[in-house]
């Protein structure tokens, strides 16, 4: 008799768990990348955490790595940032690669990978957050689009 009841117990507090689980949905990635159509470049956000109470900031890095390496001629480039459930700033990214046949180029660049950070903000009304509960910080670069997801934590 108690094996069965334990038994039985087992089996209600494992569907409660899994039914709990289930109602929380996957945590957001706080690393996530995307390439462009053509496979030159790859942009890459990241966090240290992937949640946010409504006010608080969070640094966000953001790296364009050149997939071919050093490229034949410099580039002049922008990352913009479009914010959901609060802000970015800075809102764009200016950046340049040097080239190989730019050997004397005088300017600020970099050859393959370019690092930067931008701060994304959660905005203090819950209201404005989206029905999924989560914030968003899109990065828009040449063709490809990057979204890191920012899960909105209760007050």
């Amino acid at each position: 008799r108690c094996r069965g009841a334990a038994v039985g117990l087992a089996a209600a507090v494992g569907l409660t768990a899994a039914i709990g689980l289930a109602g929380c949905g996957e945590e957001p990635d706080r690393v996530v990348s995307a390439q462009t159509g053509d496979g030159r470049f790859e942009l890459t956000l990241q966090a240290h955490k992937n949640w946010l109470k409504p006010g608080e900031a969070l640094p966000v890095r953001v790296t364009v790595t050149s997939l071919q390496g050093q490229l034949a001629q410099s580039l002049r480039n922008t990352v913009t940032f479009v914010a959901n459930a609060g802000s970015v700033i800075p809102n764009r990214l200016v950046f340049t690669f040097v080239g190989r046949a730019d050997s004397l180029y005088g300017g600020d660049g970099v050859t393959t990978t370019y690092t930067d950070w931008v701060t994304y903000t959660m905005s203090r009304e819950s209201s404005q957050a989206n029905p999924a509960r989560q914030g968003e910080v899109i990065a828009l670069f040449q063709d490809l689009e990057a979204i890191l997801k920012i899960r909105v934590a209760q007050d």
